[in-house]
């Protein structure tokens, strides 16, 4: 039975951007692979599921997709525990995180009566990444109470820590949730609430 699922772009990314891993051996024969270690039994099993997430494509499609972007430099080959497997490389996790915000729509979620700030001050050194992580706050349709300081109702904490660490940014960014603040009923009719 062959599978016709077009593997995109994206969906490659998304799976590749949440540590699901693709052994090179499955779309690319020939590549050798390491004959390393026995891996553990856990290992194993974890890295059989992830193989499982990719088999819904078909398989000529996936590498057809696959050594594009390796050409484009947003994959590559890695050694992980004896087996080649193909990761995100940093181009690639930046296109995995523009796909990631895309995908957030925070007007679609409700509200569950707290309040997240973000508060960030970033080390002149760092006003690169300052900028970068100011203009994923507004994509993310955060509001600017203040400078540097940004409100949401919606649960983003582990986007926040994600941008934090990809920017390293470290301890730079405060992330607080409060369930109560002041002149709320103006922010809650600009979020729609």
């Amino acid at each position: 039975m062959v599978k016709d699922d077009y593997p995109t772009s994206k969906e490659i990314l998304l799976l590749l951007g949440v540590g699901t891993l693709l052994a090179a051996s499955t779309v690319l024969p020939g590549l050798g692979v390491a004959a390393g270690a026995i891996i553990k039994a856990k290992k194993q099993h974890d890295f059989d599921q992830d193989q499982k997430a990719w088999k819904k494509f078909n398989i000529y499609l996936l590498r057809r997709n696959l050594k594009r972007l390796q050409a484009q430099k947003i994959v590559g080959l890695v050694n992980k525990n004896g087996q080649e497997v193909i990761k995100l490389t940093k181009k690639g996790h930046t296109k995995y995180l523009q796909l990631k915000l895309e995908d957030i729509s925070y007007k679609s979620k409700s509200w569950d009566g707290k309040w997240r700030l973000v508060i960030y001050d970033v080390a002149k050194l760092k006003r690169a990444q300052q900028e970068c992580f100011r203009r994923m706050l507004k994509q993310m349709n955060f509001h600017l109470l203040q400078k540097s300081v940004y409100l949401t109702p919606y649960r983003c904490e582990e986007t926040i820590e994600y941008l934090r660490e990809y920017f390293n940014l470290g301890e730079e960014v405060l992330f607080l949730e409060i369930s109560k603040l002041e002149n709320e009923n103006h922010y809650k009719q600009y979020f729609g609430f």
